[in-house]
């Protein structure tokens, strides 16, 4: 495999049979992390090592900050292949993303697809927020979509709700439906997050994305200590959701003691 821009591989793990799963994190103008938070999670509970990157110079354009009228050095994006060598089943390979790249979709995707071949994974996932109508406090559920029509029996197996008919303008999709063409199975797994709340960190979808995940792997994670995170982030929003209600009833409540008061003058 070439080392040269814009692939970057600085070393060779050896794997067996390796699965590859993706996410990114900001999507268009919105931050939703929540993808990058389960496989970072997963990342460092395996010990996954970073093996390559894919450059960002032609997929991004950079941010740079200015403080006090001194000018930062550009800011790029992370794009970052990590390698897992499971001793006792199929390797792993975790593809972790800050931003979708607004530029050259298909040449970022046909990079991370060319890492798939050069491995010889076995199986692609990706793994993303879906904003819907949810409480914060409800079980989100967890979307499975499939680029192979032979996969749908294993997803509702799975006990994934089947995402309905719509368009995919995502990394996830392209990803997957260049891989499609290429005759690698893939599946898209997306969670359930309250679109009042989308850019907020989300445990308990971590967890449950990361239970349907490792599900799927094979592979063993204990996820008990999701839960006081979650109990923190639950107290947290409803505690916004209340002075988000109060605000929203002093702005638009009327005391109408003032109207009789003028009315008697």
């Amino acid at each position: 495999m070439s080392t040269s821009a814009p692939l970057k591989i600085y070393r060779k793990p050896r794997l067996k049979n390796p699965r590859l799963v993706s996410t990114w994190g900001s999507i268009g103008d919105m931050d939703i992390e929540v993808g990058v938070e389960a496989l970072t999670y997963l990342k460092e509970r395996l010990g996954a090592r970073p093996f390559g990157q894919i450059e960002p110079y032609d997929f991004f354009t950079p941010s740079v900050e200015v403080e006090n009228g001194l000018l930062s050095e550009p800011q790029f994006p992370r794009s970052t292949f990590y390698s897992w060598e499971n001793r006792v089943g199929d390797g792993l390979i975790l593809f972790i993303a800050d931003h979708e790249p607004p530029f050259r979709r298909y040449e970022y995707a046909s990079l991370i697809l060319q890492v798939a071949e050069e491995f010889h994974v076995s199986g692609i996932y990706t793994v993303c927020a879906f904003p819907t109508l949810i409480s914060h406090t409800a079980e989100p559920r967890v979307f499975g979509v499939a680029n192979e029509s032979r996969l749908i029996p294993y997803l509702e197996q799975c006990g994934l709700t089947l995402l309905g008919e719509r368009a995919l303008i995502s990394m996830s999709g392209l990803l997957l439906g260049l891989a499609r063409q290429r005759g690698a199975a893939g599946i898209y797994l997306l969670g359930e997050v309250p679109s009042y709340a989308a850019e907020r960190a989300n445990p308990k979808l971590c967890r449950d994305l990361l239970r349907t995940l490792t599900a799927m792997l094979g592979i063993s994670l204990d996820l008990a200590e999701f839960e006081p995170w979650i109990e923190r982030a639950e107290a947290e929003m409803n505690e916004i959701v209340k002075e988000a209600s109060r605000a929203f009833l002093e702005d638009f409540t009327i005391d109408y003691r003032d109207l009789f008061r003028e009315e008697d003058h």
